[in-house]
């Protein structure tokens, strides 16, 4: 019932009506819900609150919990709503875990947790610089998909600062390489072109690195 009443919430919401008396309920569905109601409520969460929302307070333990689940789907729901709606402030209590999660054998797992990082460096950069040697293992990872999204963070990176990342131009171009050779899954593909958006990411990310040494790209 309650699960009901917070689509028709959301659905209120997004056809402009104010629905704050369900912003309660929205959390407690994902705190004491099955994994159905639980994601219904996660979903209300992220279209309901924003990064200042007081009652996102309540949702922590909620999280916490979620990450260390053994459920794929808890553990999915918890990271996505880490990366759309938590606080800076928020960042230290769940950051170990979500760095746990770049190891995961999942790789949906490992992509969510990329994206939290790429959340966390974009509004507490500080608070992320001591694991900057997993990122650039997420950009060898074996999967595409852990790969690209691993491209947002160096995109931010090295747009402030080039100098640092200029010995990952070969990596780069290895993957540009592989893109072009039509090495990734066609889902990549748009009317036949292989990845044309990750093909544009890479050529603005070396396009940074060889702006003042064009050396870089002799070979």
């Amino acid at each position: 019932m309650m699960r009901e009443i917070m689509v028709r919430a959301m659905y209120c919401e997004m056809l402009g009506y104010d629905a704050s008396f369900t912003y309660i309920h929205a959390i407690k569905l994902a705190q004491q819900g099955g994994v159905l109601e639980k994601r219904v409520g996660y979903l209300a969460v992220s279209l309901f609150l924003n990064e200042g929302h007081e009652l996102l307070l309540l949702l922590v333990n909620t999280v916490l919990k979620d990450l260390q689940s053994t459920n794929l789907i808890e553990a999915c729901m918890a990271l996505t709503v880490v990366a759309q709606v938590f606080p800076k402030d928020m960042i230290p209590a769940v950051l170990p875990l979500v760095e746990d999660k770049l190891s995961h054998p999942k790789e949906i797992i490992r992509r969510k947790a990329v994206l939290a990082l790429y959340k966390f460096y974009l509004i507490a950069p500080n608070q992320v610089q001591h694991i900057h040697s997993k990122f650039r293992k997420a950009l060898c990872d074996q999967d595409p998909g852990v790969m690209t999204s691993s491209l947002h963070i160096y995109l931010q990176l090295i747009t402030e600062s080039p100098d640092g990342y200029k010995d990952l131009t070969g990596s780069f171009v290895t993957i540009l390489k592989q893109v072009l050779g039509g090495k990734l899954p066609v889902d990549f593909n748009y009317r036949n072109v292989p990845a044309p958006w990750l093909q544009l990411q890479l050529l603005r990310i070396l396009s940074l690195l060889g702006r003042e040494d064009q050396r870089q790209f002799v070979n």
